[in-house]
């Protein structure tokens, strides 16, 4: 069957499409089409004129986007259109190999289309299929954002108590912890600055089960950098907002958490993956990980999944004078090798296989990131043999528990 090749290249408001036969004979000029319901239809009627007949095959690529090719894609895919899905390091490539350095949408198009012509095959046919792994990817995925956004949170604090108060954030390093945050609130008012006593303190830290040995040393330490403060007063009213301002966007951040936690719960229950019986998978990794991978058996081997994830050793070979490999390739998600690696910490604890594992690697002399990367690889590779299989984790009887 004949067959015509798309190339779209996506940006926020609009797509530009290239249309090309097998022979790399350019059927529709690269053009502009808008993000909307519209236009959408205007390029499927452009697709059906540059077809010329139900004989001809479709196969339309785009270059993978943090979210602007999700509505075109999803709308192909739902009008029965085939959809590569690129990933931008192969597109990088194409065009480096121009011998004009040239870049503009237009071209982009372009080069996606030859890209397609090189390498015809479909592969988002799970996205159909796997509408529950999708939904558990992105409530995944926004966990990940409010998790940072709480992080930001917590370093802009520190910079606004470095100048108002030096050393608080020495002795209470948990800034947004829950003594930190009802000390500052205490202390830090527009009518007095710092109008807290050291009895008010010390019930707080031994209401928040600071050790009692540390209580009258920490009391002492806050008081002093609140007695040693040389901010100016034209300065203090801005940082004294500052400040409360970000306690209030935590205790929301706080509660928009927890309950994204629940809804990823009902979410992971109702789908109820085997990978949940392995220790130190939790149901935020579970969400991730299985969100982003989709259907496990769409991956053949264990290389191909250790892959997907750019936790797969780079290999450096040249004749026969250097075969070596070097680190990890990090070519794949970088917030699932995030999860992953935040996973393996908690398995080694909690997870036999791992545990031993690690501690293997730690007596053979492996710095402690090197182990937790392999770890990290291991408990993917678990995850992926109980989906694939079917089978609750179990801990081999060679491996004490």
């Amino acid at each position: 069957m004949p067959k015509i090749f798309v190339g779209v290249d996506i940006s926020k408001y609009k797509f530009d499409a290239c249309i090309k036969n097998e022979d790399g004979q350019v059927l529709m000029n690269p053009k502009s089409y808008a993000q909307n319901m519209d236009d959408m239809l205007r390029f499927i009627r452009d697709i059906e004129n540059a077809r010329k007949g139900e004989d001809t095959k479709a196969l339309i690529g785009m270059e993978s986007t943090a979210r602007y090719h999700r509505n075109l894609m999803g709308f192909l895919l739902s009008h029965g259109y085939e959809v590569r899905e690129f990933n931008p390091i192969e597109i990088i490539g194409i065009r480096k190999s121009r011998i004009r350095n040239t870049k503009t949408d237009k071209i982009d198009a372009d080069i996606i289309t030859s890209a397609l012509r090189l390498d015809a095959i479909e592969n988002t046919e799970h996205y159909l299929k796997d509408t529950a792994h999708i939904r558990m990817r992105e409530l995944g995925l926004l966990h990940h954002k409010l998790v940072e956004k709480s992080a930001r949170l917590k370093t802009e604090l520190r910079e606004a108590l470095t100048i108002l108060c030096p050393g608080y954030d020495v002795v209470l390093t948990d800034v947004l912890g829950k003594s930190s945050k009802e000390i500052l609130r205490r202390s830090i008012k527009h009518t007095k600055l710092f109008d807290i006593t050291r009895d008010e303190i010390e019930a707080i830290l031994t209401k928040n089960f600071v050790s009692s040995k540390e209580i009258p040393v920490k009391t002492e330490k806050i008081l002093m950098s609140f007695e040693k403060t040389t901010v100016p007063e034209y300065y203090k009213e801005s940082l004294i907002v500052d400040i409360r301002f970000i306690l209030d966007q935590h205790d929301l951040l706080k509660e928009q958490l927890r309950m994204l936690e629940l809804r990823i719960d009902r979410t992971i229950r109702d789908i109820d993956p085997v990978s949940k019986s392995i220790p130190g998978v939790g149901s935020i990794t579970c969400a991730v990980v299985l969100g982003i991978y989709g259907n496990m058996n769409r991956f053949t081997c264990n290389n191909a999944v250790v892959a997907y994830a750019g936790l797969d050793p780079r290999v450096i070979q040249s004749g026969k004078s250097i075969n070596r490999t070097g680190g990890i390739s990090k070519r794949g998600n970088r917030y699932l090798r995030r999860y992953l690696v935040n996973a393996a910490l908690a398995a080694t604890r909690s997870n036999p296989v791992i545990k031993q594992k690690y501690n293997h690697l730690r007596k053979m002399g492996k710095p402690h990131m090197v182990a937790l990367t392999a770890c990290a690889r291991k408990l993917l590779l678990i995850m992926y043999s109980v989906e694939k299989n079917q089978k609750r984790f179990y801990v081999p009887k060679h491996i004490s528990e």
